[in-house]
């Protein structure tokens, strides 16, 4: 669920079996994939192949080579996402 003042997009990504599923990604994160995409490349290729490098590293060198393209975090991006980390952790712990 998105918090309040949150800019959001939405993203319609294929399956292999060509149906379609709708996320909802921040403004911020959707224009970091448009930059990362190549030319004639869609969406759900661009995230499949980002997912493949980092799936494929095998050593924290291949994961930073895999993660160069992306750029840093800001302080506040890096704060929400460990708050999100924080909440789902103490979700799973209620459970």
């Amino acid at each position: 669920m998105a918090s309040p003042g949150l800019d959001l997009c939405l993203a319609t990504c294929e399956s292999a079996w060509l149906s379609t599923r709708t996320i909802a990604l921040e403004s911020s994160i959707y224009g970091r994939l448009a930059a990362l995409k190549r030319d004639g490349e869609s969406f759900s290729k661009v995230i499949d192949r980002l997912l493949s490098e980092v799936a494929d590293a095998h050593t924290g060198r291949d994961i930073l080579r895999g993660l160069e393209g992306f750029s840093r975090l800001t302080e506040s991006d890096a704060d929400r996402f460990l708050a999100v980390v924080a909440e789902i952790r103490n979700s799973e712990r209620r459970e």
